[in-house]
């Protein structure tokens, strides 16, 4: 395999899924078996979250907290696209430094913006401080598309046990993106990513293109019951013991198959994009 080129992206850092009602979404998804971080504040952006962390990715439920006061793009997109996956996130060491590579291969990669949100912990206020380098010009459907660099990583995991899921979930391995011509995407994968990924397969996780139908045959015709048509539609987690999330599930009375691939919760009990949690890789 060809290296990849210096500053590229290789690896996920998050993704983003759009809800509703952030406490609502909070409780659904400790009721899978997750421990979210305590609720954040984007500050003068009118938007909250709860992060699913883990070792090296994690998922961010991302919701609009003042309907008077959101404003940015990420609560634009939560406003027009409801509720599902919204974003990827993919993660880099040096924002400046990528968003040069990035634009050396021909993809429009803005200036690095910093961003800032509290933490507040035993009584004492902090500020998770990381750079984003948006990617306005991607077609992956329905999908906004950015780097992320995190400058005080220490701060956005700053708990080990909010890494310690009672699911046994340990990462995510694959985001799963409905695409009425997948082949067409590679040429984009290419230029993100380096010719030998044009796969969508990273270090950590795999961005899984698939029409519908190739969808539902692989995960259940009830698995995209509630998601979009196009974007991101299922997330696959990957869990240490698969009934594990089966007894938790089943304690929560969350709706969910059984399929020789795992467990699969469809889309709407996940708040608009379905859960596939499968052992090893």
């Amino acid at each position: 395999m060809t290296p990849a080129l210096p500053d590229m992206i290789t690896r996920l850092d998050h993704v983003i899924i759009a809800v509703a009602d952030l406490d609502a979404a909070a409780t659904t998804y400790r009721k899978f078996g997750f421990t979210l971080t305590p609720r954040g504040l984007h500050e003068g952006k009118g938007t909250g979250n709860h992060c699913i962390m883990f070792p090296n990715t994690y998922v961010e439920l991302l919701g609009v907290v003042d309907q008077s006061g959101a404003q940015g793009r990420l609560a634009q997109r939560v406003k027009v696209r409801g509720e599902g996956g919204i974003g990827i996130a993919y993660g880099a060491d040096d924002a400046d430094k990528t968003a040069a590579a990035l634009r050396a291969t021909g993809i429009n990669a803005e200036d690095p913006v910093d961003l800032a949100r509290p933490l507040d912990l035993d009584g004492k206020r902090d500020m998770v401080r990381f750079r984003n380098v948006m990617l306005p010009d991607l077609k992956l459907p329905e999908t906004m598309q950015f780097v992320c660099t995190h400058t005080t990583p220490e701060l956005t995991r700053a708990r080990r046990e909010w890494q310690l899921h009672p699911s046994g979930a340990t990462g995510v391995a694959a985001v799963i993106v409905a695409h009425e011509h997948p082949h067409d995407q590679q040429a984009e994968f290419a230029a993100l990513f380096g010719k030998d990924r044009a796969n969508g397969r990273l270090d950590n996780a795999q961005i899984k293109l698939a029409v519908r139908a190739a969808i539902e045959a692989e995960h259940g015709p009830d698995a995209l019951k509630g998601a979009p048509q196009t974007g991101i539609v299922g997330l696959t987690i990957r869990v240490n013991e698969v009934d594990a999330v089966g007894a938790m599930l089943e304690m929560g009375r969350i709706a969910h198959r059984e399929t020789k691939a795992g467990i699969v919760v469809p889309a709407s009990a996940a708040h608009g994009l379905f859960l596939h949690f499968a052992e090893g890789d």
